[in-house]
């Protein structure tokens, strides 16, 4: 077949380079450029680890630049900041009607532009452009809108394993209360600049909450569990540079076959979800698009534990999995890869 052609705007922060670690690798596609505001590098300059599987080198981005890779590719990748996507993106779309994006940013997950500005800080750049993207999230009911899909907004990372652990509660109306939600999270989750919350020093050895009840992954949380969903939501700062793990305490009608029940009719079929028999680790997940996921029950409660890799399921991973879908691929092609173990 045909190979389809992308390019990743974006590719010097972590998201940016797990997409050309696993685009590189697909059997069918082509990335002909990856973007930067700052380099013109050799990408395995930057990134070692791809020494030896290509060529390529940072291209720069200027508008011209982008109205051409707009033009030539069938797709793109947003990896960039938020806010720069909602500014770049419509005009893209609207110059190359074959043209399709998936943006890693939260600029496009929350429907509602108010919401976008009272979560992340700054008016909604194309508020009109917030209907037409589709959450990618396909495991919980977004598939078939997916494949149809020009505009593809990836899931947040906390997003992504809180959404897994409870939808399928969600989805069979056993959800009977107040959820309490506890994610932990790798260091590179905060992006590639270093900070005061990323700098070796301060994450090794210490674990940290932050933005409690706060954090801007909560309202796209609740838009995919429903409009009666109410969570609290606790992301927590762990010394990991890769990798999530959720605990989520859920109240629940009825008992532990149905909570069970809930779980097989929904994630029995998906090739990315592995429903395991003891609480999932985060080793077994690291490096590839697998959520791990465990779910026990005990006096009205289900406690269900979520192991992902945010650069994987709960980013790049993910991305390339919609790619596949909304270019008419098998799901899976070029995702099926064990994990490192340790």
């Amino acid at each position: 077949m045909t190979r389809l052609k992308v390019a990743i705007l974006g590719g010097t922060g972590y998201g940016g380079m797990e997409l050309a670690r696993l685009l590189l690798a697909h059997p069918h596609v082509e990335v002909t450029a990856v973007t930067s505001r700052t380099s013109t590098k050799p990408l395995a300059d930057t990134w070692p680890h791809l020494r030896g599987f290509t060529s390529l080198c940072f291209s720069q981005e200027t508008p011209e630049a982008l109205r051409a890779l707009a033009a030539s590719n069938d797709i793109l990748f947003q990896a960039k900041p938020h806010g720069v996507s909602a500014a770049q993106t419509p005009g893209l779309l609207d110059q190359a009607p074959r043209l399709k994006v998936i943006d890693l940013s939260g600029d496009f997950r929350l429907k509602d532009p108010s919401q976008y500005e009272a979560w992340y800080g700054l008016p909604h750049p194309a508020p009109t452009r917030l209907r037409e993207a589709v959450y990618g999230l396909p495991e919980c009911g977004h598939r078939e809108a997916i494949r149809r899909a020009r505009l593809v907004a990836n899931p947040g990372c906390h997003a992504s394993a809180t959404i897994l652990a409870l939808w399928p509660l969600a989805r069979a109306g056993l959800l009977a209360g107040r959820v309490g939600v506890s994610s932990i999270t790798g260091s590179s989750g905060s992006g590639s600049e270093p900070s005061k919350g990323t700098h070796h020093p301060e994450r090794f050895m210490n674990l940290k909450a932050y933005k409690p009840l706060k954090h801007q992954h909560l309202p796209e949380i609740v838009a995919a569990l429903g409009p009666d969903a109410r969570v609290d939501f606790v992301p927590h700062s762990a010394p990991i540079s890769r990798g999530i793990h959720v605990t989520a305490f859920a109240p629940v009608r009825g008992g532990a076959a149905a909570v069970s029940e809930a779980f097989q009719q929904a994630y029995a079929d998906e090739p990315f979800v592995r429903l395991v028999a003891e609480p999932p680790e985060v080793r077994s997940v690291v490096g590839t698009a697998m959520a791990d996921v465990h779910v026990t029950h005990a006096d009205g409660l289900a406690l269900v534990t979520v192991a992902i890799d945010n650069l994987g399921k709960g980013m790049a991973g993910t991305a390339v999995q919609n790619m596949n879908l909304v270019a008419g691929l098998d799901e899976s092609t070029g995702l099926r890869l064990p994990g490192l173990g340790l």
